[in-house]
């Protein structure tokens, strides 16, 4: 098969958000495909000669409105990306899900991946997106010795087996300041209150521990923030309110913010006050304006 560019296209967009489903991949590269048959038969050739696996499992969306199959690359596809860019990083980029159980929650995470995409380039380049790392990704895939080479997740030593598996990690930089922020992909699958004492413990002790720093050196900022991105205004709601209880006895609490996917779009992600927070009952937005107070 010879790869059209818009073939590459797709790779690149595998490699850059890990799953996709076939709306996802439409929207990204095939936009004026409205019928989804040009997507579907790229797809198809793909899959049959070995850049991309198509997963049996089938997930369903709101967005989608019907089952929809999700993509990612093989070790072929990821092999000829690197040689196609001349880039040996893609070489460690993952082709299998860690969980493969949780095809959806995937595609979710990389809904909100591409939709912070989308409002950096609206900023044109006030905003940027300079770091994304999601759960299955290594934090530092130029080291060469596999041993040393660090994902996401942390262990914490104690008495108790305490650690912190975020979905994702970003940093933004605006201005001279870059802040890294932890995602938590909601999809309303847990009561607020098991949710908030499950993850409460790994962001205290990563705070406390200034682990962020570990994770990504050029931060400029003393603490990190965690965005919770639930479905709907609701469910954000309940998880502030959790959230805020479990840490009232906490600094932590200050660096939870708390969104509805449903609110949020390319132009009002960064600056509008649209996400919740544990210490005050105020909405805030993700990014305060050179002049405002820096500090969660």
């Amino acid at each position: 098969m010879v790869l059209q560019e818009r073939d590459i296209e797709v790779l690149a967009a595998l490699a850059r958000y890990f799953l996709l489903n076939s709306r996802q991949i439409r929207e990204h590269c095939f936009p004026d495909d409205s019928s989804g048959r040009i997507t579907r038969r790229r797809l198809s050739k793909m899959t049959r000669d070995g850049y991309v696996r198509k997963r049996a499992l089938q997930v369903v969306g709101p967005a989608d409105g019907a089952a929809s199959p999700v993509y990612h690359l093989t070790s072929t596809g990821r092999e000829f990306l690197a040689g196609h860019f001349d880039d040996e990083m893609l070489l460690a980029k993952p082709v299998e899900p860690s969980q493969p159980q949780h095809l959806f929650h995937y595609v979710a995470v990389a809904e909100t991946h591409r939709l912070f995409d989308r409002a950096t380039k609206s900023q044109e380049g006030e905003v940027q997106l300079t770091r994304w790392v999601h759960e299955d990704e290594y934090l530092n895939p130029e080291e060469t010795d596999r041993k040393k080479r660090r994902m996401l997740r942390t262990d914490f030593d104690g008495p108790r087996k305490v650690f912190c598996i975020p979905d994702a990690a970003f940093v933004i930089s605006y201005h001279d300041q870059h802040a890294v922020i932890y995602l938590e992909q909601d999809r309303d699958t847990f009561f607020h209150d098991r949710v908030a004492a499950r993850k409460s413990p790994g962001y205290r002790l990563l705070s406390e521990r200034e682990g962020h720093r570990r994770h990504f050196p050029e931060t400029t900022l003393a603490f990190f923030f965690v965005l919770f991105v639930a479905p709907s205004r609701k469910r954000a709601d309940q998880l502030r309110r959790a959230f805020a209880k479990k840490n009232a006895e906490h600094d932590v609490r200050r660096v939870y913010r708390f969104a509805a996917f449903d609110e949020l779009n390319e132009t009002n992600l960064f600056f509008e006050p649209l996400l919740g927070c544990c210490h005050h009952d105020d909405r805030v937005p993700l990014i305060k304006r050179v002049g405002e107070e820096a500090a969660p």
